[in-house]
């Protein structure tokens, strides 16, 4: 082959598990494959490397490293990557991850190269805190994710810190997928915050270690609400147990970091008819599932429009991950 197109989905990531690390392991996270919005990659054989993500030079350039490193690590000559469609970055839906897996998986497609998603997720620096966007990539569904070692050794996590912080560090062991029922899945992007860079190394290292209590009600929660909500098609109690989850733990952290605005969208859609409502990591992408959510999506267009703008993707979850939309010989 000489060119490949890899379509990956995004994801929500519903939060962060232990952020405590008392029992020895940090981190852990539950989240979502999406059907859409997706990440399109376009990758060609080249003797150099080329890299395209227009209008985003701070991603074309962590994109160029990412390819860097995959071509240096199998001593490949090249690659010309094309990004033809991304969702919005620091948003909460998980793009820069499914971008550079979409990068690498064309990349060792296209020279032959048999490694598994999580070694290319290593290879291209991601999953170093969430496992959420490489299980997305890999398989889609519900997923959970177990976290790392912490402080054990030196092959352990020795503090706080987010993936684009956590270089070197594997991607954590996938525990749980499961196929995500057909439910509509109602997406609001309120003009908002989204958290990057130094500022969201810093609040890792502020809020944390969370209490213990809280982890463990969280860990109560999944296992004996949510899984089982999601294998018996209970959109009540899932409903019930999302929302429950994100008022502890990390994500209440999260939650405090965002405008009055972001707060005020959780609540209009909690009022007009939303199941299982909260923020998707930093934020400012927030959601809410349902039946039929086609009449909350223009009630939202419409709230948001006199709130300042913003935008909504009515989508539902992607249970396969990512696949090949073409390859040419």
């Amino acid at each position: 082959m000489e060119k490949v197109i890899i379509k990956t989905p995004s994801r929500l990531h519903f939060g962060l598990i232990d952020m405590n690390g008392e029992i020895g392991r940090i981190d852990g996270g539950v989240g979502l494959a999406l059907d859409f919005p997706h990440t399109t990659v376009e990758v060609k054989k080249s003797d150099k490397i080329h890299v395209k993500c227009e209008p985003e030079p701070e991603i074309t350039e962590r994109l160029r490293e990412a390819v860097k490193n995959v071509c240096d690590h199998y001593r490949l000559p090249g690659a010309n990557v094309t990004v033809l469609e991304r969702p919005l970055a620091h948003v909460g839906l998980g793009s820069a991850t499914q971008t550079f897996l979409g990068a690498a998986h064309g990349i060792c497609l296209l020279y032959g190269i048999e490694a598994t998603i999580p070694e290319k997720a290593f290879l291209v620096g991601r999953g170093g805190t969430s496992g959420i966007g490489v299980g997305a990539a890999q398989y889609g569904g519900f997923l959970l994710d177990g976290g790392h070692a912490f402080r054990r050794d030196k092959n352990s996590k020795h503090g706080y810190s987010p993936s684009s912080a956590s270089a070197g560090a594997n991607p954590p062991p996938l525990l749980f997928r499961q196929e995500f029922p057909p439910w509509d899945i109602l997406i609001m992007v309120p003009l908002g915050e989204g958290m990057s860079g130094l500022r969201e190394v810093t609040l890792f290292k502020v809020v944390c270690p969370v209490p213990l209590q809280q982890v463990q009600q969280m860990c109560h929660i999944l296992l004996m609400q949510m899984l089982p909500a999601i294998a018996e098609n209970d959109l009540e109690t899932f409903g019930r147990s999302m929302e429950e989850f994100q008022t502890l733990g990390f994500k209440v952290f999260e939650l405090r970091a965002q405008t009055q605005l972001l707060k005020d969208s959780l609540q209009f859609l909690r009022e007009n008819g939303g199941k299982g409502v909260g923020m998707s990591s930093w934020g400012p992408a927030i959601f809410a599932f349902g039946e039929d959510l086609s009449p909350l999506q223009q009630k939202a267009n419409e709230w948001l429009d006199s709130h300042g703008g913003g935008e909504t993707i009515l989508t539902k979850a992607n249970n396969t991950g990512m696949h090949i939309l073409r390859n040419e010989e």
